[in-house]
């Protein structure tokens, strides 16, 4: 009776450890979710894909970004929001016309879009250029700068009141 006793004893103290250890873990687990620490990494989570008031931009060839208000729209041929901003661009009597309007690809994509908005100024930018210099990385993006810093970063154009 003493042998199934202890073996007894044995196993319950061992339940009892066992249930000290996962309640001790879930404990830890609840307070690191409090604090706002999810356990994965910095380097795992998105990148935003426009860039963050405050951010100074790069330059563009051919438009000086430093100094004054500019609003600079980034769209690419193949994308249905950027068609659907294009034809707001083209239908908007006077939207802007002080815009840059950025085609992001091939140069050769720059001609069709550049003859839809007459009245523009277009460039052709690649899709490095409009990550490294504008930390775009979603389109279409509408940048408003002043004096080469970003004061507003979105996806769809600003509402003219």
């Amino acid at each position: 009776m003493s042998d199934i006793a202890a073996g007894a004893l044995t196993l319950i103290g061992a339940i009892a450890i066992l249930n000290l250890v996962l309640t001790l873990a879930v404990i830890r687990r609840l307070r690191s979710l409090s604090t706002g620490h999810t356990g994965h990494d910095d380097a795992t989570t998105e990148t935003p894909v426009l860039p963050a008031k405050g951010f100074t931009v790069g330059s563009l060839a051919g438009a000086d970004l430093a100094t004054g208000r500019h609003t600079v729209i980034m769209i690419t041929p193949s994308c249905p929001p950027c068609q659907t901003m294009l034809g707001a661009l083209e239908s908007e009597d006077g939207y802007a016309r002080d815009s840059l309007v950025c085609v992001v690809g091939r140069p050769e994509d720059l001609e069709p879009i550049s003859r839809r908005l007459l009245g523009y100024r277009t460039f052709s930018v690649s899709e490095e250029l409009a990550e490294s210099a504008f930390r775009v990385r979603g389109f279409p993006a509408v940048l408003s700068l002043e004096n080469g810093v970003v004061i507003r970063a979105d996806h769809e154009l600003e509402v003219r009141v």
